[in-house]
């Protein structure tokens, strides 16, 4: 068991190095950058506000700092690298045959499989953390106040990257990274796409239909951080969102498996 878990530690580092020599640097700091022009952007209209006396036109704008960080940062620009890295994560060492190297030596293809995903998640929640730590110091710099939901919102960001970036590595072990993403935006997309299918009146669409929507993931019901700051927000339904987050939990855990499944079968062909 030691020495699995010693093999997953160097798979995940050289995952994470990996996705440093990507350049992926550059996306946190464009990050920033996008984060300083939403505050020097806003400022001109929040100080409009304060001299005029319209006290709720200035929250809203100081809300709006917090909102569009953890909007821009932790959930937009984190999917999209949870989708890109997940994607690459099996066919980039295919195409560079590194992967020889790691599966010639007394590593399984599950440990493989794991140390990649664990990297890459080492990756995309320290960034999701580091927009999370710049959302708060803003909301404490322009006193904003939030209910305890926010934190359930932030525990949702942390699953959604989770949940993408596994999927989306479960299915490049057997597809092309651009089908991989794709496929997992398809899937996140599902439940929205069909909704109105269900209710169809020709029974062959409602039965693929309902079977689609059931085949995606739990979606919230939902926004949990535009919902911290509303405080007309009386009954927050926590266990129904903490189930919602069980569910994608899970539905990666499964889609990781049986992408073992297929792996551990997969004939590599370098060329």
């Amino acid at each position: 068991m030691a020495k699995a878990v010693l093999k997953i530690r160097g798979i995940a580092l050289t995952m994470l190095q990996e996705t440093l020599r990507r350049r992926v640097l550059y996306v946190v700091a464009f990050m920033m950058l996008i984060t300083l022009v939403i505050i020097i952007s806003g400022q001109v209209a929040l100080r409009m506000a304060t001299e005029s006396g319209e006290t709720s036109i200035a929250t809203g704008i100081r809300e709006g700092f917090v909102r569009n960080v953890l909007g821009i940062w932790s959930s937009t620009a984190a999917v999209v690298l949870a989708i890109f890295l997940g994607a690459v994560g099996v066919s980039s060492e295919v195409t560079a045959k590194t992967i020889v190297n790691v599966l010639s030596r007394p590593v399984d293809r599950a440990t493989y499989l794991m140390g990649r995903w664990i990297g890459t998640l080492a990756f995309l929640w320290a960034f999701q953390f580091l927009g999370i730590l710049i959302a708060l110091f803003i909301a404490l710099a322009y006193d904003v106040r939030y209910s305890p939901l926010l934190w359930v919102g932030v525990a949702n960001l942390f699953v959604s990257t989770l949940f993408f970036s596994g999927v989306s590595l479960g299915f490049s072990v057997f597809m092309p990274p651009v089908l991989a993403g794709g496929c997992t935006i398809l899937i996140s997309s599902l439940p929205g796409l069909v909704s109105d299918l269900t209710r169809h009146p020709r029974w062959i669409t409602r039965v693929l239909a309902n079977a689609a929507y059931y085949l995606a993931p739990a979606t919230m019901p939902v926004d949990l951080i535009e919902g911290s700051f509303t405080r007309e927000l009386v009954h927050p339904e926590y266990w129904l969102y903490f189930e919602v987050m069980a569910e994608n939990f899970l539905y990666t855990v499964v889609v990781f498996i049986l992408a073992h499944a297929i792996f551990a079968r997969r004939e590599l062909r370098l060329r």
